[in-house]
């Protein structure tokens, strides 16, 4: 891997994170749940990840294409490869002062922008301006994708502090969050639709589509808007209690808060950013992260016993989540209990990177997972994508019954990939993230009750 630096400090890193230390044992791999073994496939599967925001960044604007073969960039894939800098620079894969500076270009360019409206960024923009672009399947500005491309922005101000948190302390400051909100039903709009796709301060539209249901995204947008430091754009604590929160459950397992797609990642998402594990409970006393760690056994018990229908699914081959198919399709398979109608298996289509996102929640399950597919080949040829070679590791997706696998990379499928088995080893995004003192405001008003004062959270 000529783009990254030797792991010099590897034996060391292997003898400090042997295990894995959260507060209690349902939210943590125990200390024989990993071995040297497993601490080097994981550093192999994030090293091979965190490449697709080095080579498919642009050299210049330091924004990220949204899959490899195209020319324009998501937001969201900006957020993810911003949370990736900090990773790479505290396992020594690139020098620190380079991770920042990949950091402060991409800031830049995203505080150079118009792409937005209200702050609110466009869904795809220009990859070398990040100005708006026609490119892409919307031209909207697009409130979950500018979520997730502040939580990246606010998890890279934190940790390399100066110049970088200014930048991303005014981006997140200039959402006007209320400005997206439908005030009849109290929901947050999913979009904003200009006139002209290059004048987004002119005449447009609201989609009518709006948040109205529990997602891990519906999560995240909320909480963010109620971290606004501006209180005049701030939304107010009964955003969190406007949506649907349907329960049921997979076969005898536990009851949880399901979503409309039922789909891995849509539990996951702001779980990547939030600390869930200290934040206690919130509205209507759910622990979210209880809830996703009953929706990923949901998801796992689901594709085992549909092992026979299914020959990409298994005992070790689960986590059924969003991502590209086969003939360039993009599917979100999803199980029951979810809003939308039946099972959608997607013809058993797997991403690796949902059990991937498993590891803080089944930590044994989802070790078991990665493992498994590492070694795995589909029509006798290995699915791992060597980064020696120009891959990124564990691919997109994969296919058995098709003889399949994915020769697209997205930025929205590695980059929680590798932020989650980050957080699952040492927490660093989380404590990053969480160190922000407005995001620790938004959960306080969102009425969530733990330890909100954790030391975790501190900046060092």
């Amino acid at each position: 891997m000529s783009e990254l630096m030797p792991a010099r400090r590897l034996l060391a890193a292997l003898l400090i994170l042997g295990c894995f230390i959260f507060v209690d044992q349902r939210q943590t791999f125990a200390q024989d749940a990993t071995s040297a073994a497993d601490e080097t496939l994981l550093d192999e599967i994030s090293r091979a990840a965190f490449l697709y925001f080095i080579r498919e960044a642009d050299p210049d604007s330091g924004l990220v294409r949204d899959k490899t073969g195209v020319e324009y960039c998501s937001v969201a894939s900006v957020g993810f490869g911003l949370a990736a800098m900090p990773i790479a620079a505290e396992r020594g894969w690139i020098d620190r002062s380079d991770a920042e500076a990949r950091t402060l270009r991409a800031l830049r360019s995203l505080a150079r922008s118009s792409a937005h409206h209200h702050g609110v960024f466009c869904h795809y923009i220009d990859l070398h301006t990040g100005q708006p672009t026609r490119r892409g399947y919307e031209q909207v500005a697009s409130t979950i994708d500018t979520a997730l491309l502040m939580a990246g922005v606010i998890t890279a101000g934190q940790y390399f502090s100066g110049e970088s948190k200014t930048i991303a302390d005014e981006l997140f400051g200039r959402i006007n969050w209320r400005r997206f909100l439908d005030t009849d039903a109290g929901q947050v709009y999913m979009a904003w639709q200009p006139e002209r796709f290059d004048r987004m301060s002119g005449p447009g539209q609201f989609k009518k589509a709006t948040w109205n249901w529990y997602t891990d995204e519906t999560l995240l947008i909320c909480l963010l808007g109620l971290a606004a430091p501006n209180d005049q754009y701030r939304l107010s604590a009964d955003c969190m209690t406007k949506w649907k929160r349907p329960k049921g459950r997979y076969g005898d397992g536990e009851q949880f808060i399901y979503t409309w797609p039922g789909t891995f990642f849509a539990y996951t998402f702001a779980h990547c950013f939030y600390d869930f594990r200290l934040m206690g409970k919130g509205a209507g006393g759910v622990d979210w992260f209880e809830n996703t760690r009953r929706a990923a056994a949901a998801n796992r018990d689901w594709c085992r016993d549909n092992a026979t229908r299914f020959g990409t699914y298994g005992p070790d081959r689960w986590g059924i989540t969003a991502c590209g198919g086969p003939g360039n399709r993009y599917v979100v398979p999803g199980h029951q209990p979810r809003g939308a109608r039946g099972d959608a298996p997607a013809g058993g289509t797997l991403a690796p990177y949902g059990a991937a996102m498993a590891l803080p929640f089944l930590a044994e399950d989802a070790m078991a997972a990665l493992r498994h597919m590492r070694s795995l080949e589909v029509d006798g040829r290995s699915i791992w994508r060597d980064p020696e070679q120009g891959g990124y590791g564990l691919p997109d997706a994969f296919n058995i019954d098709e003889n399949w696998v994915s020769d697209r990379t997205f930025g929205i499928a590695h980059g929680p990939m590798l932020i989650m088995i980050e957080n699952a080893r040492s927490g660093l995004i989380w404590k990053s993230f969480m160190s922000n003192e407005h995001i620790r405001s938004g959960i306080r008003r969102a009425g969530f009750d733990g330890n909100l004062d954790s030391q975790r959270w501190q900046a060092d």
